[in-house]
């Protein structure tokens, strides 16, 4: 069983995170606004850098901008004289998406990002009327039937970010939830939740998250989750479960 402390899990996510937008860890710490072009780095997320790119990203201090190469001096003539609050203001959030429009992209985001330790993880409870059961690399394709849990699984091992562990809560047999971690990169695991909605409430979703969050954490990988920021009912789960804030961002796609 490996042991992750919350400074290892915070100094794996800045690490992460700077490879992501191709700044410095420094740059993530900085007070202001540091503007970087977009390229792919070794230790990044997995997922694709588009042709047309855009990310801000804050750890609660500045903001870090990566970008594709023809939209650097827009975007920096834009936002180099706010500061983190206007960034992720309405008004400017608008003013992105109006530009990115041009290129047939909107601007997703606010995402709220949540990162969790062996420090962190507190205890919870399963229903007396469920069972818990985790599947791993090896058999984590058995449960690509369940195509209605759309959020917890990827389904599909050919993927560049594979699913790597799941854990199911069945009630009478019945499989009413699943949690899924996906691979987006070696040192950090996402985790994605779902429970059908009958099943809603009764602490399910803690339950599965907060196992497959310990499963994570004893492979000494970093477990994060990711919610919008207007999602409530997710984002108290994280919390309940000792996942702190980590980081928001927004990006175009």
């Amino acid at each position: 069983m490996a042991l992750i402390s919350r400074n290892a899990a915070k100094q794996i996510m800045m690490d992460v995170l700077s490879a992501n937008l191709a700044c410095s860890t420094s740059d993530l710490t900085h007070p202001g606004v540091t503007f970087h072009l977009a390229e792919r780095r070794e230790g990044a997320f997995r997922f694709p850098i588009r042709e047309k790119s855009l990310q801000i990203v804050t750890v609660g201090q500045g903001a870090v901008v990566s970008c594709s190469s023809d939209r650097l001096d827009w975007v920096q003539g834009q936002l180099k004289q706010l500061t983190r609050g206007q960034i992720f203001s309405v008004r400017t959030l608008g003013t992105l998406d109006s530009y990115v429009r041009e290129n047939d992209q909107t601007l997703a985001g606010p995402d709220q990002k949540y990162v969790c330790s062996s420090d962190d993880i507190v205890q919870f409870d399963v229903p007396r009327d469920i069972e818990i059961r985790l599947y791993d690399e090896t058999n984590v394709s058995h449960l690509y039937s369940q195509s209605h849990f759309k959020h917890a699984l990827a389904f599909r091992m050919d993927s560049p970010r594979p699913d790597r562990l799941a854990v199911t809560a069945e009630c009478s047999g019945q499989i009413v939830g699943i949690a899924g971690a996906s691979e987006d990169c070696e040192r950090m695991w996402q985790i994605g939740v779902d429970v059908l909605p009958e099943h809603q409430g009764r602490g399910i979703g803690k339950a599965i998250v907060g196992t497959l969050a310990r499963a994570i954490v004893d492979k000494g990988i970093v477990p994060y989750y990711s919610t919008e920021v207007s999602n409530i009912q997710s984002r108290q789960l994280a919390v309940s479960l000792g996942f702190w804030p980590a980081w928001t961002e927004v990006y175009a796609r």
